[in-house]
C-alpha cells in the first residue's frame, strides 16, 4: 500500500537527521550560543572587572549619535566601493581573456593563482615594503625611474586607502578567475558559433552569451565579496591601523578599538549588531534573487 511503502523513506531521512546532528550541535555549540550569550553584552555597560550594569538601548543610543562611528561607516563604505570596483571584475575580464587562449592556459593559471597561496599577513607586509616611503620602496624606485617625485603612500590621507584596497585585489584575482573560467566551460559552443554566424563581435558575445550565462555565479561571488569587503578591519589593522588621520578607520576597526583598547564592550557589541544586520538584509536580498534563478551544470576545466 502507499502508507506502508512511505516507511522506508522515513527512515532514510532519519539517518540523514542522525548523520547531521553532530554537525549542527558544533555549530549551535561554538557560533549561535555565544553569539547568543554575547548579544546581551549589548545591552549592559560590561566590565572585566567588577559589576556589570544593565543600561537597556543606552548603548544603541550612543552608536546612533556616535560621530566616529558614523565616520567609520563612511569609510567602510568607502572601502566597499573600491574593493568590489578595482577587485570584482578583473577577475571575470581574465577568465574570459583566457578562455581565448589556445596555449600555455595552465602556465597562466599556475601564473594568477600563485599569490592565493601566500598567508594574508605576508601578503601585507610584501606589500608595505613595496609602499616603504624609503629608497627600498619599489614603487619609489619606479617613480625615480621616471624622475617623479617620492610619495609616502601609507601615510598619505588621499592614497592610503587605495593603497589598503590594493594588496587584496591583487591576491583574491587568481582564484575569482579560476572559479569564473570553470563556469565558462558550461557555455555550449553552439551558442558561440550562432552568434559568430550572425556577426556578433568579441564584446558583443561577452554582453549577450556570457554575461548572462554567468550572472547566478556573479551575484554568488559578489555577496560574498560584498561581506569580505565590509570586514577588512583586519587587513588595515596591520596596514595603517586606521590611520592616517582616520583615513582608514573602518567599522570593523572601530569596532575592535571600542573593544579592546577603550575596553567599551557593549558599545562595541552593538556596534557589531549594526553592522551585521545591515550585512544580513543585503544578503537577504540577494539570497531572493538567486532563488529565482536557475543553475547549470558546467564541464572539467
Amino acid at each position: 500500500s502507499a502508507a506502508s511503502s512511505d516507511y522506508p523513506l522515513r527512515d532514510v531521512y532519519k539517518r540523514q537527521y542522525v548523520i547531521m546532528l553532530p554537525a549542527v550541535l558544533s555549530v549551535l555549540l561554538w557560533n549561535y550560543v555565544p553569539m547568543a550569550m554575547g548579544s546581551a553584552i549589548a545591552f549592559m555597560d560590561y566590565r572585566i572587572v567588577g559589576e556589570s550594569t544593565f543600561v537597556g538601548l543606552d548603548n544603541f543610543a550612543s552608536v546612533l549619535f556616535d560621530a566616529d562611528w558614523w565616520n567609520a561607516l563612511g569609510k567602510t563604505a568607502l572601502y566597499m566601493l573600491l574593493a568590489l570596483g578595482l577587485g570584482f571584475w578583473p577577475p571575470i575580464l581574465l577568465a574570459v581573456l583566457l578562455q581565448e587562449v589556445s596555449r600555455g592556459k595552465i602556465l597562466y593559471r599556475t601564473i594568477f593563482y600563485l599569490p592565493a597561496v601566500i598567508s594574508g599577513f605576508v601578503v601585507i607586509y610584501l606589500w608595505k615594503l613595496f609602499y616603504a616611503p624609503t629608497d627600498f620602496g619599489i614603487f619609489n624606485q619606479l617613480l625615480a625611474m621616471i624622475g617623479a617625485e617620492k610619495l609616502r603612500w601609507l601615510s598619505e590621507p588621499s592614497l592610503a586607502m587605495v593603497c589598503c584596497v590594493l594588496p587584496s585585489v591583487w591576491a583574491h584575482l587568481g582564484p575569482g578567475c579560476l572559479i569564473y573560467l570553470a563556469a565558462l566551460k558550461g557555455i555550449p559552443e553552439d551558442m558561440y558559433e550562432a552568434a559568430e554566424l550572425d556577426g556578433a563581435s568579441f564584446f558583443q558575445k561577452v554582453r549577450h552569451i556570457v554575461l548572462p550565462s554567468l550572472k547566478a555565479l556573479i551575484i554568488i561571488n559578489f555577496i560574498g565579496a560584498f561581506i569580505a569587503a565590509a570586514q577588512s578591519g583586519g587587513f588595515i589593522l596591520v596596514m595603517t591601523f586606521g590611520g592616517p588621520n582616520q583615513a582608514t578607520q573602518v567599522a570593523e576597526l572601530e569596532i575592535f578599538q571600542k573593544a579592546y583598547l577603550y575596553l567599551r564592550f557593549g558599545t562595541a557589541v552593538t556596534m557589531a549588531w549594526v553592522l551585521g544586520v545591515a550585512l544580513l538584509g543585503f544578503t537577504v536580498l540577494q539570497l531572493r534573487r538567486l532563488s529565482r534563478m536557475e543553475f547549470k551544470t558546467t564541464g572539467s576545466v
